[in-house]
This record gives structure tokens, C-alpha cells and sequence, in this order.
């Protein structure tokens, strides 16, 4: 198939799957910190192909050049912004929860925090709202107990490759076979104070947020000291459940 992708490199291994056996036409990506969040592999892979690339939002004017070029399938995969829909261009988005649970910008860290003991990656027809459209592909797992934001996506991006293969060798038939998600809810941002802990949290409740937030600053504020905490767990000490200092590590 002839696709273009939008994404950053939260998901970079479907797009590496996808252009082993399709023509990938252009690279839409987004402005990154560049340290929590990148775009270099999927850029570095578009440069390799001598595939074109933008940084900027897509437009309208970017879907009809699209189909002038035969473009017959676009992927997002983590893309931040709606992307202007047009019946002529089929459009899906790669999700990494099971929906319609975990609508939004932030279902991984919120199946940790709300303890969920399944989750998955979904792939669904994208739609003018996100993350609401017909499903084609989906895939489960188990979150483990100790589950963090860089293991939940590890499990995520293990599905990716055969999920991009079934996806472009078959798509015709699970495009017109997609089953509408029901009803579902959207997930708001986590509020920053659910990643502020302070010397009151459990153990337990410390390790929760730092595991859900793994790779992402998280905080531990001990009076007027705020003290930026990132890829880090807490553990007790000896018998002792109150965080204190030492106990994060």
C-alpha cells in the first residue's frame, strides 16, 4: 500500500514495520522536548528512505496532496493534534489502551494509577473527535503488578509489528468489517498534583505515581523543597510505610 504516517517515536516501532512491505509517501511528526519525548528514529528513518518529512501540523491542503499521490492509508501513532478528515483518504490511529476505556492524550499512566490489571493497544478509525472511531485491530495484555510507563509500552510496541502487518495485508476486509467502540468516556490529563508526593504518601501509593509516570518527571515535595524525581521507584524501609528521604531510590 502506498501510507503516509503520523506519529513521534512513542510508537516507532509500527512505522518501522509499516515500510517493510508498503510505500511510505511522507512523514508527518511533531515539535518534541526532545528528552522526555522524540522524534529522531521515525525522522532518521523517513531521511534513510529519502521520504519527505514535516514538523507542522497537518492540513488539508497536506490530505489532498496526499491522494494526488496515490496515498491509499494514513497512520497516527501518538500524533497530537485532530487530523482533518476526508472521506477518500482512509485514516487510522494506533491507541494504547483497550478501547473505548482510555480515551485521551494519557491512557497509559492512568491504567497504573487506577490499577487495571489488563490493557492493550487498539487500532481504530480516526475520527473529527479523538480516539472514538470504529475498531479494526486489537490486541490485550496483562499488566503486571510492578508495571511502569516504559514496561506498558514496551508491551505495546511488541504488538505493533504484527498488528501494522495484518493491518496493510488485510485491509479492505477489516476496514469494512471495523466494530463501533459503545459508549466510552474521555480521559483528562492527569492533574499535576497526582505526581507530587509528599512525606504523608505510603510507600505503596509513591510507587504507584512513580511507576506510572517512569521516564516523566515526577515530584517529592518535604516542606518548601521540591525535588524533581525521574525513572524512579520507592521501596520501605525496614518497617517503616511513611515516604521518607532514602526510601526512593
Amino acid at each position: 500500500m502506498k501510507i503516509a504516517f503520523a506519529g513521534f517515536d512513542l510508537m516507532a516501532p509500527a512505522l518501522e514495520a509499516l515500510v517493510q512491505n508498503n510505500e511510505l509517501l511522507r512523514l508527518f511528526t511533531c515539535r518534541v522536548d526532545g528528552v522526555y519525548e522524540t522524534n529522531n528514529r521515525v525522522i532518521a528513518l523517513a531521511k534513510g528512505l529519502n521520504v519527505p518529512y514535516t514538523l507542522d501540523r497537518i492540513t488539508k491542503h497536506d490530505v489532498e496532496q496526499l491522494l494526488n499521490d496515490g496515498c491509499e492509508l494514513l497512520i497516527s501513532a501518538g500524533y497530537y493534534y485532530l487530523i482533518p478528515i476526508d472521506d477518500r483518504l482512509p485514516m487510522v490511529n494506533i491507541h494504547p489502551s483497550l478501547l473505548p476505556y482510555g480515551r485521551g492524550a494519557w491512557p497509559m499512566p492512568l491504567a497504573i494509577l487506577d490499577g487495571l490489571t489488563e490493557s492493550g493497544v487498539t487500532v481504530h478509525k480516526t475520527e473529527k473527535s479523538f480516539d472514538t472511531g470504529d475498531i479494526l485491530l486489537q490486541e490485550r495484555f496483562t499488566l503486571a503488578d510492578d508495571e511502569t510507563l516504559t514496561s506498558f509500552m514496551d508491551k505495546v510496541n511488541a504488538r505493533l509489528p504484527a498488528m501494522m502487518h495484518q493491518l496493510t495485508a488485510d485491509f479492505d476486509t477489516l476496514w469494512q468489517n471495523a466494530t463501533p467502540q459503545g459508549e466510552g468516556e474521555y480521559q483528562q490529563q492527569p492533574d499535576p498534583e497526582r505526581y507530587v508526593l509528599t512525606p504523608k504518601d505510603t510507600v505503596k501509593y509513591a510507587d504507584k505515581v512513580l511507576r506510572a509516570f517512569f521516564g516523566f518527571p515526577c515530584f517529592y515535595r518535604n516542606g518548601e523543597d521540591l525535588i524533581e524525581l525521574i525513572d524512579k521507584r520507592a521501596y520501605p524501609d525496614g518497617e517503616g510505610y511513611p515516604l521518607i528521604d532514602g526510601v526512593i531510590r
